[in-house]
Order: C-alpha cells, then structure tokens, then sequence
C-alpha cells in the first residue's frame, strides 16, 4: 500500500513530535510573559554595552534598533540562539530515517518486504518533515498563548514569519543528517559528525556577525544558521532566497541519500 511507511512513522512519532512542540512551546511562552518585566530602552543601553563577540554569540548583529523591541526581546530571547536548540530535533529525526533502523537490525527485515528502498526513504523522511511543521505549529500556539496571558503587545506578523522560517532549517538540518547517516552508516559515527557539523555552524556564524564589516565576515556564509536570522526577519519578513537555499539544498541532499542507500549493503 502506497504510503504505508508513511503513516505507520507518523503513528510511531507524533508522541515525540508532542512532547519536543509542547516543551519549546512553553520556553516560548515564557519568554513572551517575560517582556513586560524589562525595559527596551534599558535593553538597548544593555546591548550597546557588549561587545561584539558577545553580541554575535546570542544572535545580535550590528543593528540594535530592531532588538530594542518587543519583538526583538522575543527573538533574543528565544529564537537567537535557540536555534541549536531547534537543530536537535531534526538531527534525532534524521538518524531515525536508516541509521537507528539499521542499528537495530530492524531495517533488513524491513527491506526483506515488497519495498524498495527509495520508498521507504523518502516516504520516511516525508513523516518526519510533517512532524518537524507539527513541532513549529506548537511553538506558535505557545507564543499567541504567552501574548494572551501577558497581555503583551507584538508585531504577530513578524513573529509568525519568524516562527514559521523554522521549518525550512529544521527540514535541512534533517536532510544533512540523513546523508551523513547513509555515507558513514556507523550510527555512533554519523552522530558524531552531526553534532560537529553544528557547533562548527554556530561557531562560523558567531564569527561571521562579530566580524560585519571586516573581511572575516564572510566566513558566516558557510554557517547553515547565518540563513536563520531573526533579526534580519523582523525587518525584512520571509526572506525567499534563503528559504529557496534550505529547499534546494534539502532536495539535493535527499536525492543524494536515495543514490547512495541504493548502491550499498544494509547493515544487519
């Protein structure tokens, strides 16, 4: 039956979608009840006073004006560099999609079905994207709760466009994981490398704003996370070309993980 892996990894994740959304959903929130117990000018004297490497290492780039906000206050407080946070996720998720499976010798006898493995691949890393949307849906229902509760007043616009350009990276972060996965195979391995690749992102980025308007500063570019900014979405909105970047480079890497699972033995 067309779909079959599909629904059945919904069925066997939506839990863990659950208690991942709901959790962020209540830093969120409480982030948001939070903005009425400081002053943005006080904030922004507070900013000025860092230097920039410290600036750079909670997401401040070189303007301040867009932080000294309500909205600004929410996207320092939670979705700067929480971003590492919303990278966990999506890395668990990606390691589900062969290499736990194959880990577990559960992945062979999966295979031995009438299926083949393009279908499992892509159905499976279907399952995980909705549930990556599932997470994002709970972070925002947890911000509109927090601004309910605190009475907070905030550009819900800009917030949504913030909340929602998760979605994009988490599927990316989720796509580069696969692929690792399905080169190395090692389970252990892959994670390793994983968890490299994403502190060295959040190094190259805190690099990449510390240094705006020197020649260092396009080191960022090579960081996956420079694309995730909520500074610059605050004032720009969706920003297309770097979603059409994640969107990309996810259906390349997806396709790249089909290539290479279909020319290899399957660990048992």
């Amino acid at each position: 039956m067309i779909g079959s892996v599909f629904l059945e990894t919904l069925k066997t994740t939506w839990k863990q979608m659950v208690y991942w959304g709901v959790g962020l959903a209540a830093m969120a929130l409480l982030v948001v009840i939070m903005v009425p117990l400081f002053s943005m000018q006080d904030m922004r004297k507070l900013l000025e006073s860092f230097p920039p490497v410290i600036l750079a290492m909670i997401g401040v780039g070189g303007d301040l004006e867009i932080f000294a906000t309500n909205e600004g206050f929410v996207a320092i407080g939670f979705f700067g560099k929480s971003a590492l946070i919303f990278a966990v996720y999506p890395v668990v998720m990606g390691m589900r999609i062969t290499a736990n499976e194959e880990d577990s010798g559960t992945m062979d006898v999966l295979l031995s079905l009438p299926i083949d493995r393009a279908r499992v691949i892509v159905e499976k890393f279907l399952a995980y994207g909705v549930t990556c949307i599932g997470v994002v849906v709970l972070i925002y229902l947890g911000l509109h709760i927090g601004v309910i509760m605190g009475g907070v007043e905030l550009d819900v616009v800009r917030l949504t466009e913030v909340t929602f350009y998760l979605i994009p990276l988490m599927v990316f972060v989720m796509a580069a994981t696969m692929l690792i996965a399905v080169m190395v195979r090692r389970r252990t391995v892959a994670l390793g490398i994983v968890t490299a690749y994403v502190i060295i992102s959040y190094m190259l980025q805190t690099i990449g704003l510390a240094a705006e308007g020197t020649v260092a500063e396009p080191i960022g570019a090579v960081s996956f996370l420079t694309y995730y900014n909520a500074g610059d979405i605050l004032q720009e909105g969706f920003i297309w070309p770097h979603i059409a970047g994640y969107v990309l480079l996810s259906g390349i890497l997806l396709l790249a993980s089909l290539y290479r699972y279909e020319r290899r033995d399957i660990a048992v």
